[in-house]
């Protein structure tokens, strides 16, 4: 049998207030000692249960971590359903920039190579083959550059038709006479080698020439002053055929 004392006001408000701090700290205690094993149930089963006194956003969070486990892997979707970039950023970052190709160097144009000088056909004489026209066009080119007049000219290359029939003579026939004006190097003309090259054999009566020029109205009395050949008057014969000869090189 219970017997009801009536409190004041005051103290009833008191131990009220205590009775409900009494319940609050209850409940906490009965929440703190479910929530370990909730959170246990959670674990096992994957993470999908929560707690319904939970907050919602914790909930959303439990369900999101039990759908990124039981979602497929990327190797095991369709490669249609995946949404993969055309090219890889880490591909895309690496891929060196285009490089333009430098524009080729301007080339020059070709000069132009000079003109070689060709020098003129060998003109047809009469009785003469190739070498004894190219011999006598020797002898002519080398007056022209010395300055010899025709007269001198015919001077020569009768002396050489008379010596050697306007063949360079690489073998003396008489004493140590060789070459076109059988110059004889034992009196002062020159090497053998000199004397057989038709260019300096020319110059070299030429230049003797030049001393007797009083004489080239007669052409044995100049050809003889130079040659002093045993046979003087030999020279005049070949005269007529040393200015065909001449002529030829100087015609159009």
């Amino acid at each position: 049998m219970f017997t009801y004392i009536r409190l004041p006001r005051v103290a009833r408000a008191v131990v009220a207030r205590r009775l409900a701090v009494s319940a609050v700290c209850g409940a906490a205690v009965a929440v703190a000692a479910i929530a370990p094993m909730h959170q246990a149930a959670a674990d096992l089963s994957g993470g999908a249960a929560t707690s319904p006194n939970a907050p919602a956003a914790e909930r959303g969070n439990a369900v999101s971590r039990g759908t990124a486990r039981t979602a497929p892997s990327s190797a095991e979707m369709p490669v249609h359903d995946l949404d993969l970039p055309a090219t890889p950023p880490a591909a895309a970052a690496k891929a060196p920039a285009a490089t333009q190709a430098p524009a080729p160097a301007p080339t020059k144009a070709p000069a132009k190579a000079r003109a070689r000088h060709t020098p003129p056909p060998l003109p047809h004489i009469a009785g003469l083959d190739h070498y004894q026209v190219e011999n006598a066009q020797t002898i002519v080119n080398v007056g022209r550059e010395m300055g010899i007049d025709e007269r001198g000219q015919i001077i020569a290359v009768a002396t050489a038709l008379q010596e050697s029939r306007l063949y360079n003579l690489y073998v003396a026939v008489d004493h140590d006479s060789l070459g076109l004006f059988q110059q004889r190097p034992s009196t002062g003309w020159g090497t053998p080698a000199e004397i057989t090259t038709p260019s300096y054999a020319a110059r070299a009566f030429y230049t003797r020439l030049l001393d007797t020029t009083a004489d080239w109205g007669c052409l044995t009395c100049a050809a003889q002053r130079v040659q002093g050949s045993a046979f003087p008057y030999a020279y005049a014969a070949q005269e007529w055929l040393a200015t065909q000869i001449v002529g030829a090189f100087y015609s159009d």
